[in-house]
């Protein structure tokens, strides 16, 4: 049940009768963005009548430092703009994926959510609170030590010290040979309607990270900077046959395309877009042509990615192409 807006004036006491700290996860990536989901299980009554918390209730649960509830509020950053020893707390997921779970569904009462993300400052670990406002002026604390009718007194139900440890752990970087491409045509059609079509082809190659166990990690963003290359195969007068680069962002369909393309792209101009997003990959989109001569200045050094796995730890690499062959590439 759920209690309606109060009037204005004494609130009738509120009352927990259960309460649990559940930490989702036990580990989180020192990078700003995964996040620890914390849930609060509790029972509550108002005037000694069951009901939920209002709403003003829910808008005042907040984590705190369990041995430091002073000064150890987690404060609400988005961003990590405000931290406690570089630990942040928000209210909505940012759907970054959890590399330790306990989690299990909700008790048949009341559940509260909230977040807990770790910053590259954060190198302690974090015992986590909970501190619930009642709209009748009290404090209920997880650590035990609550305010009722203004006065403190220690509640020993209420002190939930077992199984409340965050552990802050560096991101996961992977080498060159983790991460993984995979080739098809843009176009299986290719291009029918042009003659002597043979070395003229558009195609994509996802980039994706392949961990230990065989099992994929997806890439959440990706940049080539520059945003690609070209290469030949053989740098001769009357060689023309060259592979060049762009990237898609994992869940978009534009291409990206190195400006010092523009004035060198031959008779058939690069495709603009994909069909449809790879919302778990990175994409390098490659295009074989057969009338692009070589040029002084062209942009032959291979990219740099930066990605954002699917954790939210950057990853960096970079791609080319593999010398003496026309259209293979190569991450290092």
């Amino acid at each position: 049940m759920t209690r309606k807006a109060l009037a204005k004036g004494p609130q009738p006491p509120l009352d927990l009768t259960e309460v649990e700290v559940i930490l989702e996860q036990t580990k989180v990536y020192r990078n700003g963005l995964q996040q620890a989901r914390i849930r609060l299980d509790l029972v509550s009554k108002h005037g000694g009548q069951p009901s939920d918390l209002s709403l003003n209730e829910i808008a005042s649960i907040r984590l705190f430092d369990y041995h430091n509830q002073n000064s150890g509020a987690i404060p609400f950053s988005d961003d990590g703009s405000t931290t406690y020893k570089g630990w942040s707390a928000q209210r909505d997921y940012r759907g970054y994926v959890s590399q330790t779970t306990r989690a299990g569904e909700p008790r048949a009462l009341q559940s509260y959510f909230l977040y807990l993300s770790a910053h590259a400052e954060a190198t302690e670990t974090l015992d986590v609170a909970f501190a619930i406002h009642g709209d009748d002026l009290s404090v209920w604390r997880t650590n035990g030590k609550c305010t009722i009718k203004g006065v403190d007194q220690s509640m020993t139900w209420m002190d939930k010290n077992v199984g409340i440890t965050m552990t802050p752990v560096p991101p996961e970087r992977y080498p060159a040979s983790s991460f993984m491409l995979d080739r098809r045509a843009l176009d299986p059609a290719g291009h029918p309607d042009i003659e002597n079509s043979e070395g003229i082809f558009d195609d994509i190659v996802t980039v994706s990270i392949l961990l230990v166990d065989q099992t994929t990690l997806g890439i959440r963003s990706m940049i080539c900077d520059p945003a690609g290359l070209i290469h030949w195969k053989d740098k001769v007068s009357n060689i023309r046959q060259p592979c060049f680069t762009g990237y898609v962002e994992p869940g978009e369909t534009t291409i990206h395309w190195n400006d010092a393309m523009n004035d060198h792209v031959g008779s058939i101009a690069p495709p603009e877009r994909l069909a449809s997003p790879e919302d778990e990959s990175g994409v390098i989109v490659l295009c074989g042509r057969v009338d692009i001569p070589s040029w002084a200045g062209a942009p032959e050094a291979p990219v740099k990615v930066t990605m954002t796995d699917a954790h939210g730890s950057v990853q960096s690499c970079h791609i080319g192409f593999v010398k003496g062959e026309r259209d293979e590439l190569i991450v290092t």
